[in-house]
């Protein structure tokens, strides 16, 4: 099960939505549904220029059984690109991503999402009283038996006057919520983090603080740009602590060692934490 929680009724709506309004024109502040195999894609925005910024997102509505990837997939796929570079009086596009989950298909583990989601855009004018012409390239994959590359372009009008879209701002918000704090430190809930000799090399023995919670505690890393890691296997829980295995296999680094971002996800809560492992942990 995801981390995510979307009510029934939301998934109902959610779902057909694409499917009925495919080939219509596009509300205020939203494109076109794009149709792909196993789904549909759109950009979103709640409307008007709040504290300088918009806030828009880039919703995905999968069919059943299809999943798409985090913005690092794991042992396999594609994660979502977006190329904003045609776009204008554009200062940043800063890309959210809400907690996703483990999907074993018995030959390889990726980190994914199913169903709906938004990922959360914060979108930033070089000057805030004229428009933004948003233009956005995606490319994704998205999988079910098989596994398909899913590509969309996405013109988008935001002006400081846009009426507000109640409805995309309710999914924004809704997976805003969901993306992970920033946390370093005893915060993050990542106490230790050492190193075993493994048959590949390096293993990282990674200790988390998770609480008396009954739920499955789960765990993602992502290493550096050109980095090809696995994804954390749980060893043990001994009542609030957990202890998840790693491979260093694929890790990018340089001889002063490497860097490591965390995801905990522990019941409704998720922490994201950057971790400087030193050479000497990797060796």
């Amino acid at each position: 099960m995801l981390f995510r929680s979307v009510s029934l009724i939301t998934r109902l709506v959610a779902f057909p939505a694409w499917l009925c309004l495919a080939g219509l024109p596009a509300q205020a502040a939203s494109t076109d549904w794009v149709a792909v195999t196993g789904g549909a894609v759109r950009i979103i925005s709640a409307g008007p220029l709040e504290n300088g910024t918009y806030r828009a997102g880039l919703e995905f509505s999968l069919d059943p059984g299809w999943h798409t990837y985090w913005r690092y997939p794991g042992e396999a796929g594609v994660p979502p690109t977006l190329d904003f570079s045609g776009s204008r009086n554009l200062a940043r596009a800063e890309v959210r991503y809400p907690a996703p989950a483990r999907y074993d298909d018995g030959f390889s583990t990726s980190i994914v999402y199913d169903e709906n989601v938004v990922l959360p855009i914060l979108v930033t004018p070089e000057t805030p009283g004229a428009p933004v012409h948003l233009n956005a390239s995606l490319f994704f994959g998205i999988c079910k038996e098989i596994c398909v590359p899913g590509d969309a372009v996405f013109d988008l009008v935001l002006t400081p006057s846009d009426r507000e879209d109640a409805v995309s701002a309710k999914l924004i918000a809704r997976d805003q919520a969901l993306v992970p704090e920033i946390a370093e430190g005893p915060a993050s809930g990542i106490v230790a983090i050492t190193s075993k000799a493994g048959k590949k090399g390096p293993v990282l023995q990674i200790k988390a603080e998770v609480g008396p919670d009954t739920s499955e505690p789960e765990l993602f890393a992502e290493g550096p740009e050109g980095s090809y890691i696995g994804v954390p296997v749980m060893q043990s829980r001994d009542g609030g602590t957990a202890v998840w295995t790693l491979s260093t296999t694929g890790l990018a680094g340089s001889g002063d060692g490497s860097i490591l971002t965390l995801v905990l996800i522990n019941g409704d809560k998720a922490v994201e934490s950057r971790h400087v492992l030193p050479a000497d942990l990797l060796k």
